[in-house]
């Protein structure tokens, strides 16, 4: 009777220590920093969804406009409140906003900056991941379907972790360029515009209509006057997601034409100078072309390309041309990291329906990853297929002027 009588005041005080340190935790205000929003560690995160009730226009590229700026501030004030009055985000979030619309049903594209303790590790793993910035987001579009007479579809909600530099630019609008093309071409003589100085990075978000394909274009001047170096990206999403990238390479001092058609009505082109690089030197055009179109030029030391709408099924009906180009006496490596496409050949059977040919030599069906080794500076690729849905093809591709018996 006597140990029952212990063990039963054991347990009451154990849990007495569990409630006290509940409370300590959740209500004691020397756990909480209050300068943690002016000097914790960033954290920036961008996402889309899309407002039902609302159609396109123009005006809604361009940041200067009312239209722009009525719906970008009734949404930003809608995701500030929600964030900032949550219980379990409330400390960490600093702030939000919309940064473009894209055309059809209309898509707000939006950002969101947390700040972060130095010891975040299961922060980021669990209160501020992805899955639950994006859950609390759609919880209140369920709960109250219009917000400051927007509509909004929940199952449209997206949300990926980003770089600070990109929402740095967004949030200023510094060095970053809309573009909105119809059935004209236009080609901007000088990447490096007023608003951006030397060194800065360059973003361009370009905006075709629905049922095309762009076609972007970009050069230099002679060789000597460009700069040390500068990463070129382009993506078919206006976020600077690696498995959304379509083409990238990088530019030394040489002069370059590279040539790239985007699948797809949207395309985000990125440029990072890696050293004393002058972006005037550049020009780049973009053109709205049929959607059946794709393929390109290639150049620079490296860089990579991909079969269209990668990481998504390509459509059947598809015949596209790159032409690789790489500084004279040179020769190229092509990796091809991801590889599917149709079935592969019966036995004696060569490839028909859907297939890569690099330089005369056909591959399909599904291969492990593989390199390819030109026999000169320039080469030609192209892709056919004529009726699967399959995954695609991703691949890098750099210039060598050693020797390739030693690498193969």
């Amino acid at each position: 009777m006597l140990i029952v009588l212990i063990a039963a005041m054991l347990i009451i005080f154990l849990i007495i220590i569990v409630i006290i340190g509940i409370r300590a935790t959740s209500i004691d205000d020397d756990f909480v920093d209050p300068n943690l929003k002016n000097y914790g560690i960033p954290r920036y995160y961008v996402g889309s969804m899309k407002i039902s009730n609302h159609s396109f226009t123009p005006e809604l590229m361009m940041p200067q406009s009312k239209s722009f700026s009525s719906l970008s501030k009734a949404l930003k004030i809608m995701l500030c409140q929600l964030y900032s009055t949550s219980p379990a985000l409330g400390y960490y979030f600093v702030d939000s906003g919309v940064f473009t619309f894209s055309n059809g049903s209309v898509t707000a594209y939006y950002w969101l900056q947390f700040a972060l303790p130095k010891e975040h590790g299961l922060l980021v793993k669990y209160t501020l991941s992805v899955e639950v910035l994006i859950n609390v987001l759609q919880q209140h579009i369920y709960t109250s379907r219009t917000t400051m007479n927007m509509e909004f579809e929940p199952s449209s909600v997206t949300l990926q972790v980003t770089n600070e530099r990109y929402v740095q630019s967004l949030k200023t609008g510094q060095c970053v360029f809309r573009v909105l093309l119809f059935s004209k071409e236009q080609t901007f003589d000088s990447v490096r515009l007023v608003n951006c100085s030397k060194n800065s990075s360059n973003y361009w978000l370009v905006q075709g209509e629905s049922g095309h394909s762009i076609k972007a274009t970009i050069s230099t001047k002679d060789e000597g006057s460009i700069g040390s170096g500068v990463d070129v990206a382009m993506y078919n999403t206006w976020f600077p997601e690696p498995k959304q990238t379509v083409s990238k390479f990088r530019q030394t001092s040489l002069p370059i034409t590279s040539e790239v058609i985007v699948s797809g009505d949207m395309l985000l082109v990125t440029f990072n100078p890696t050293g004393g690089c002058d972006l005037s030197h550049y020009t780049i055009t973009f053109l709205q072309v049929p959607m059946t179109e794709c393929g390109g030029v290639l150049s620079g030391t490296n860089g990579s390309f991909t079969s269209p709408s990668y990481s998504n099924d390509y459509r059947g009906e598809i015949n596209c041309t790159w032409n690789l180009k790489v500084q004279e006496h040179f020769r190229v490596i092509i990796s091809f990291k991801d590889f599917k496409l149709g079935v592969p050949p019966g036995t004696g059977e060569s490839c028909i329906t859907d297939y890569l040919e690099v330089d005369g030599q056909r591959f399909c069906g599904g291969r492990n990853p593989f390199s390819h080794y030109s026999n000169s500076s320039s080469l030609q690729i192209k892709f056919y297929s004529s009726e699967s849905y399959i995954k695609g093809f991703a691949a890098d591709y750099i210039a060598t002027d050693g020797d390739l018996a030693c690498t193969k």
